[in-house]
């Protein structure tokens, strides 16, 4: 059973389309991220499922049951917000059980419900403390307590994480992914940080421009991007991405052709060229690059070296003029190769190729 179903859904102010189409299904208990840059219309989505924005078209389902155009309180949803929003005059309990209070719930009930959130959140011991004296990561607990004791059919959440420091989001990060695990609800979460999106999501559902570019598990995405702006939108550092054209050989697989290097083409592409002429895109991940130990696809005249401990980004640019920028990952301290020209190779079973009109993938 779909816990969430967007149906054809589509919102705009006044002249101005943000969100266009939208057709998105949420299986029950699943955990999707919407993922995308600033502006491209994950939060109004998120916004609209929540009733706090209007849909301009189509329909919204929970559980089966249409709430297009019913009010947040009546769409059995709770939604943590990036800013917390907690009362400040009130302590975290009463934070917690404000919903409830309102709704007219007995108060042993409520009183339970409290109880039993803080245990799992571990912040038992903040329920007398008001907001201003709570670190951000406990305000977020609290923010999440107050959804939880809700009980709600659909949990949504809307960049949650982006005002801790890095290593308060990592904990956060498996903290929430514990939850999720123990409380099995479909959950929607907004970000537009790649790495919450990989370790959090059972799929990711990657916007640009007010539509969807591509639905998959993190891997699908990471591994087979649909789109030009999924490949070069997904994975750090980003993929490599350079013009080629495709020359055909009799009896082999074919070249791709560049500006100062040809890399041998996969073996289905020939299949799906439909001129000799048809601008293509051949995309690389950094980390599928390797240091050739003989003949070299590509001559890398190396820049800059990033060192990070256990490897290194080793940036650069083709050696030809105007060469291509190319970030390949090696393992360890790469310094020597700096201001050197270093041969690289990749095997034909880690090229991504695009037609680059359509920006759609070309792989079967």
């Amino acid at each position: 059973m779909a816990g969430l179903e967007l149906n054809n859904v589509a919102k705009r102010f006044g002249d101005v389309t943000v969100v266009q189409q939208l057709d998105l299904s949420v299986h029950e208990g699943e955990f999707v991220v919407l993922l995308g840059e600033s502006g491209c219309g994950k939060s109004t989505t998120l916004r609209m499922v929540a009733g706090l924005e209007t849909v301009s078209e189509g329909q919204i389902r929970i559980a089966g049951r249409d709430v297009t155009a019913l009010p947040p309180m009546s769409r059995d949803i709770a939604m943590v917000f990036q800013n917390y929003a907690l009362y400040p005059h009130m302590d975290v309990a009463q934070n917690m059980s404000f919903a409830l209070s309102l709704a007219g719930r007995p108060g042993s009930e409520v009183n339970a419900k409290v109880a039993a959130a803080a245990k799992v959140l571990n912040i038992e011991h903040l329920l007398k403390r008001k907001p201003k004296e709570l670190s951000g990561g406990q305000r977020q607990r609290v923010a999440i307590g107050r959804a939880i004791v809700r009980e709600p059919r659909v949990f949504l959440f809307d960049e949650p994480l982006s005002n801790l420091d890095a290593k308060l989001r990592g904990h956060m990060r498996a903290e929430l992914a514990l939850l999720h695990e123990r409380l099995a609800k479909t959950t929607v979460y907004v970000t537009h940080d790649q790495i919450e999106a990989m370790t959090l999501a059972d799929r990711i559902v990657i916007f640009d421009k007010g539509r969807i570019q591509q639905v998959g598990t993190p891997g699908e995405v990471f591994n087979r991007p649909a789109t030009l702006f999924v490949a070069a939108f997904i994975g750090m550092p980003g993929m490599n991405l350079m013009p080629v054209r495709f020359v055909g050989h009799e009896g082999s697989g074919g070249l791709l052709r560049g500006d100062g290097f040809e890399l041998p083409a996969p073996g289905w592409l020939r299949d799906r060229v439909t001129s000799p002429d048809q601008p293509l895109t051949v995309g690389i991940r950094p980390q599928a690059l390797r240091i050739a130990s003989g003949p070299a696809s590509l001559n890398l005249q190396v820049d800059v070296v990033e060192y990070l401990g256990t490897e290194s980004q080793v940036v650069g640019h083709l050696a030809v003029a105007g060469g291509a920028r190319i970030t390949a990952t090696v393992q360890g301290d790469a310094h020597g190769l700096l201001h050197t020209t270093v041969g690289l190779t990749a095997g034909t079973e880690d090229m991504h190729v695009f037609d680059t009109a359509s920006g759609q993938t070309l792989r079967p």
